[in-house]
């Protein structure tokens, strides 16, 4: 007999409960919902609610299935469900991700029946939920995104034969071909039985063998060969399928077919080896969270389109966060040839009775999901989420007890204990991995330095409680790292016009900086308009800035051969969360043609302290070749150039595996007649292909000429001020009011009178201070650090911005501030400004996440006769003129005080009446 499947996806009547325990008859009024899908997704007013519900729907059953062998089968359902046949229970079950199934046969009756499910997703409330609370069950990213309840995977009603296969599990071996099989039976057999194993190929069937399953057995295990294997990778994702029939008399009572391939995982020699050769783990982190339902897959197909744009971004590996995914999802990626790296959902708090649900859906997914060969990797917690592993020694004994226990049921994958964030750490793994996270342009030099303890080892990654146990030769990476880049709100919104529900949600997080809605209104209320045009083109800049970012960050890995991967945070935007490199609706960021080059097997790795020159100025980039591929590239040239000079050169090189140093690209800054960036292009090639391509971004000046003959005198209260403005060719004055321009570091009681008196002062605000009186004091405007707020912007970026117009045209670029900047970037904000501010008195200005928080980071203020132009710009970090963006901020900021003096402040500054 074969199997006969009846799918029950679609409407179901469906009453949301609260925490109330009612029975099915009592529900007197029903909506409809729909099947597969978490009811958060459909309804409202339960985006955010978790509790009781009940489920039910009417199917029409052929008679000659009555009283047979019929299952209903459920693919997942969060929490606990408790399933009803005709108003009779049929089964019961715990966990929200795994499969669960029931025989139904004798419930059933001709003709129309009833299946009814009471599901639980449970809250904190101990009185409401007695039996479990969400804290002590694996949950995963329902604490960050909203819960997910309900039936959320399809249901299905299926005919078979008493007799029958209910699960198989394949272990191929690479070396020779073999494949271990293990298949398990519903119930012992009632007579003899044979089981024909049969493999297919690409080319076609492969191996085939029976073997004889005898009476009273309910498993059976054997090995096949198969000849001639060709091993599965990312290149050539070769399947194979395994089909096993169980037959009686000749006659096939059942089958079931599963997809598997040949491949091989380890690590050697601080790296992580697929067949036995090194590879560079170019990998994504994946939330697994879809645009209308939460964790339920649209369809196969949605996969597949965002699967090869994985690939186009040059990503050979996503990790799947916390998550226990739709089987599809690993089908897909084995078919197309994606490496998965994948976590078991976190709980809330490790107790006794939470550390055994943990262990039984670890134990689920293997058998669930153990034949994919895109599997490569399990996790057993993240960042510590659920277990106390810095301050409790029974947690770091469970994680340890369960590494072994794990790494003995599946040996064919690698095993993280503990994915870690300060100050959690590792107690054993087969990777030393951690996560960072750093803004840039913002925080290079915290990069750098992490970058450089994680190649070392001196990153504190392991416990220091006595227990760790570490070789010494895992290999290295930073598995969470990331920046921003803000999605187009139009492009997310749904057929009719509205904005995605979830825009609504990540209010709570980060002081409301990760709250999405009303984005668009900010943006114009903080003057974005008049900077950007318009929103499309901020999301664009925004989106470039990501781009440049995660540029840096991994060139500066990848000039480390120590490290053997990275996990970019992440691979698509989830709900509020906007660091993807697709958005939720899985369209393309502005990068995402050029991604791959900074994203593949080999690149080239420059190297430079700072971008910003002087026409004239030795330039010098540090240029490297790095090789993540298992082989030696031989006969390559690693070439520059710089098209606005033809200056350019050639190296000839093999590349090994690792990073290869080439000679400097040392060249002059090219003359320019107004401020411009240019490019320094960079590629490795051989005589007929083109192996890898990089660039440089470059701000050249022109020569500055300075204030004219002294023209623009300054006083200032500070002796070393008075010699740099003096060195930049600026005046000196005797006083405050005889000078042109007055500059301070501080805005204290003096001057303000000057203010008020008719000075034009700069304030060079690198402290926290008040800017009262000038700016009045409901409005409580201060100079604020950076440091332990969110304008940091280390995890939630921020986008710092300049009005390059009037004194400061002479910036090249963008609104967004880059690289050039890297000498000036503030670590203090102006805060409190208002909105009146930000239409025409801010010229330079910070946001954070979905345009929240903004602040000022250079804004003039008139005050009495007089006039304030406050910056925390650093300005005097080198030696003057040094840095052509400080010099020509610095200009700005004294033009942009000596703007539109008036004739009365005039003669107030004179003291004329």
């Amino acid at each position: 007999m074969q199997r006969i499947t009846l799918s029950l996806d679609g409407d179901w009547d469906f009453q949301y409960l609260g925490d109330e325990d009612v029975a099915l008859e009592d529900v007197a009024v029903w909506r409809t919902a729909t099947v597969p899908g978490p009811w958060q997704a459909q309804f409202d007013d339960l985006r955010e609610r978790q509790g009781r519900a009940w489920y039910r729907r009417n199917v029409e059953i052929p008679a000659d299935w009555a009283g047979a062998p019929v299952f209903v089968r459920f693919g997942a359902v969060n929490y606990h469900a408790r399933v009803l046949v005709n108003g009779i229970e049929v089964t019961a079950h715990e966990g929200g991700y795994l499969p669960f199934e029931a025989p139904v046969g004798r419930f059933l009756r001709p003709g129309r029946n009833e299946i009814a499910v009471a599901v639980t997703a449970p809250t904190d409330d101990p009185d409401a939920y007695p039996e479990f609370s969400m804290a002590e069950t694996p949950f995963g990213k329902q604490s960050w995104y909203g819960p997910l309840s309900g039936i959320w995977q399809s249901v299905t009603l299926e005919r078979r034969a008493a007799d029958h296969l209910t699960a198989m599990r394949l272990v191929p071996a690479l070396k020779d071909g073999t494949v271990t099989v293990a298949i398990q039976l519903a119930q012992p057999l009632r007579r003899d039985h044979d089981v024909e194993i049969e493999v297919t190929g690409p080319d076609g069937p492969c191996a085939q063998l029976v073997v004889t399953a005898a009476a009273g057995q309910d498993r059976v295990e054997t090995t096949v060969t198969v000849p001639y294997v060709q091993a599965w990778s990312p290149e050539s994702p070769t399947l194979y399928r395994l089909t096993a029939t169980l037959r009686q008399d000749g006659e096939a009572v059942d089958s079931r077919a599963d997809a598997f391939g040949f491949r091989t995982v380890e690590t050697r020699d601080g790296r992580i080896c697929l067949n036995g050769k090194p590879i560079m783990l170019r990998s994504a982190l994946d939330q697994d969270y879809y645009p209308d339902g939460i964790c339920t897959v649209p369809s196969a197909e949605f996969l597949e389109d965002q699967f090869r744009k994985a690939k186009e971004l040059g990503l050979n590996c996503l990790r799947l966060h916390i998550k226990v995914p739709d089987p599809r999802y690993y089908e897909v990626a084995d078919r197309m040839g994606l490496l998965i790296w994948t976590e078991i959902p976190n709980p809330g708090r490790l107790t006794e009775p939470c550390a055994q649900r943990m262990e039984a859906t670890l134990k689920g997914i293997v058998e669930r999901d153990g034949n994919h060969p895109s599997i490569i990797c399990w996790t057993i917690i993240n960042e510590n989420w659920g277990t106390d592993l810095v301050h409790n020694q029974e947690h770091r004994d469970w994680v340890n007890r369960t590494y072994r226990w794990l790494k003995a049921f599946d040996p064919t994958r690698l095993v993280v204990d503990n994915s870690p964030l300060w100050p959690s750490f590792h107690v054993q793994s087969d990777i030393e991995d951690y996560h960072f996270y750093a803004a840039l342009p913002d925080h290079r030099e915290a990069w750098d330095g992490f970058v450089d303890r994680m190649a070392s080892r001196r990153e504190a990654t392991y416990s220091h409680h006595g227990d760790a146990r570490r070789t010494g030769g895992e290999p290295l990476m930073c598995s969470e790292f990331g920046n921003w880049g803000l999605p187009d709100p139009k492009k997310l919104r749904g057929p009719d016009g509205r904005e995605p529900w979830w825009f609504e949600t990540g209010h709570d997080w980060g002081e409301g900086v990760m709250y999405a809605h009303g984005v668009e209104t900010r943006f114009r209320s903080c003057g974005l308009d008049r900077v950007f045009g318009t929103m499309e083109k901020f999301v664009e800049a925004a989106q470039w800035q990501q781009f440049r970012a995660l540029k840096y960050e991994i060139e500066a890995m990848r000039r480390r051969p120590e490290l053997a991967g990275y996990v970019i945070t992440e691979f698509t935007d989830c709900h509020w969360e906007s660091n993807g490199l697709l958005d939720m609706r899985r369209n393309e960021r502005a990068f995402h043609h050029v991604f791959h080059t900074i994203n593949a097997d080999t690149v080239v790795v420059p190297t430079w302290d700072r971008v910003a020159y002087w026409e004239g100025e030795t330039i010098k980039v540090g240029l490297a070749a790095a090789n993540g591929r298992g082989d030696t590239i031989r006969g390559t040239e690693l070439r520059w150039s710089l098209d606005a000079t033809g200056a350019g050169g050639t190296e000839p090189m093999d590349l090994t595996p690792g990073v290869r140093h080439g000679k400097d690209a040392v060249f002059e800054a090219p003359h320019v007649d107004a401020p411009e960036m240019v490019r320094l292009e960079l590629e490795i090639d051989t005589s007929n292909d083109l192996l890898a391509t990089n660039h440089v971004e470059l701000a050249i000046h022109p020569r500055r000429n300075g204030p004219s003959a002294g023209k623009v005198s300054v006083w200032t209260p500070d002796a070393d001020l008075t010699e740099r403005f003096s060195a930049l060719g600026y005046g000196t004055a005797s006083d405050a009011l005889s000078a042109d321009v007055v500059v301070a570091r501080r805005l204290d009681d003096d001057r303000c009178a000057e203010v008020r008196a008719g000075a034009r002062l700069v304030l060079l605000a690198d402290e926290p201070q008040d800017l009262q009186p000038v700016f009045p004091h409901f409005q409580n405007v201060r100079v604020t650090p950076r440091h332990g707020s969110m304008w940091l912007g280390a995890w939630a970026s921020s986008f710092s911005w300049v009005k390059r117009q009037g004194p400061f045209a002479r910036l090249p670029g963008g609104p967004l501030i880059d690289h050039s900047f890297d000498r000036v970037i503030p670590n203090h904000v102006i805060a409190n400004c208002t909105t009146w501010d930000f239409q025409a008195r801010v010229h330079a200005g910070m946001v954070v996440g979905w345009v929240h928080k903004p602040a000022a980071l250079i804004v003039e203020r008139d005050c009495g006769h007089g006039r304030m132009v406050a910056t925390t710009f650093r300005l005097l970090e080198d030696a003057p003129g040094a840095d052509p963006t400080a010099t020509t901020l610095l200009d700005g900021l004294v033009e942009l005080a000596l703007k539109g003096r008036t004739v009365a402040a005039e003669m107030a500054r004179e003291g004329v009446e």
